[in-house]
């Protein structure tokens, strides 16, 4: 139950096999390497077995850190059930390498990023939680996500660039959680469009966000228990019956989202 924190240090490189058969809970590399000598320092690691691995730099560090080609190639080798990647600027060839080495990780967290767009998927990957906080995208990127087919907890959070949801996630048969909370989001026909093929979707979190029109279609997700909408501006609740399919819903928060309510039947369907 070891953790190794080796964050703001000035490294130059790690010995091959440094790391071979030792086991951690936990091993911090944030600014830890010299200028450049990330990558080659990384493949240092193989045969670390580390249940969370945080690997960037700090904001306020000088030793900035963009994302090149095979950067995480050293991870390859590496067996962990966490990866944490902070804190980097710029990808370069369209990230593409982002998820070799770490597809088959359980949970992988993406914080601060200059990531624009998701990068090509492992065929196969065992990824079940993902979580991108504070990247760059500027669409919900839920064509590629939908090729994670065991994620089961998505959190898309604090992305200040995120404003449109034209894609559409499909044939995520294990997804439970979507959290797209804290970001611009405006979209339309809200949300059977948005989710096909995706039956045990519980709990979807669009608060704080900018303007969403609900139609009424929930027929994709209408075994949702969860919806919160809170501090997002609405428009379709309180003129007519837009939750009638969420027969199963036990929570739903909808304050602070300018509804007013004219019509009667605004809260029909939710029986539980």
């Amino acid at each position: 139950n070891l953790t190794l924190v080796l964050s703001l240090n000035n490294i130059k490189s790690i010995e091959p096999g440094a790391f071979a058969g030792i086991h951690l809970a936990e091993l911090a590399l944030r600014s830890a390497f010299e200028i450049s000598m990330m990558q080659t320092s990384l493949q240092g690691l193989a045969g670390l077995q580390v249940s969370r691995l945080i690997v960037g730099v700090f904001n306020d560090d000088d030793r900035e850190q963009d994302f090149e080609k095979g950067l995480l190639d050293g991870l390859c080798q590496v067996q962990m059930e966490e990866f944490v990647l902070i804190c980097l600027r710029d990808f370069e060839d369209d990230t593409d390498t982002l998820f070799d080495c770490v597809g088959n990780v359980s949970t992988i967290r993406l914080v601060d990023l200059g990531l624009e767009q998701i990068s090509q998927v492992p065929v196969g990957s065992k990824v079940k939680q993902l979580e991108c906080k504070k990247c760059g995208f500027d669409d919900v990127p839920a064509m590629k996500l939908s090729l994670f087919k065991e994620l089961r907890v998505l959190r898309i959070t604090k992305n200040r660039s995120l404003k449109t949801f034209e894609q559409k996630f499909e044939g995520l048969s294990n997804l439970e959680v979507i959290d797209l909370s804290e970001n611009r989001l405006t979209f339309s026909r809200c949300c059977s469009r948005q989710f096909r093929n995706c039956p045990n979707l519980k709990h979807l979190n669009l608060s704080f966000n900018s303007y969403i029109r609900l139609t009424g279609d929930f027929n994709n997700v209408e075994n949702l228990l969860y919806l919160d909408l809170q501090h997002t501006t609405l428009f379709g609740p309180g003129s007519y019956p837009v939750f009638l399919s969420l027969q199963r819903l036990i929570y739903l928060d909808i304050s602070h989202t300018k509804t007013e309510v004219k019509f009667q039947c605004t809260f029909c369907g939710l029986n539980s």
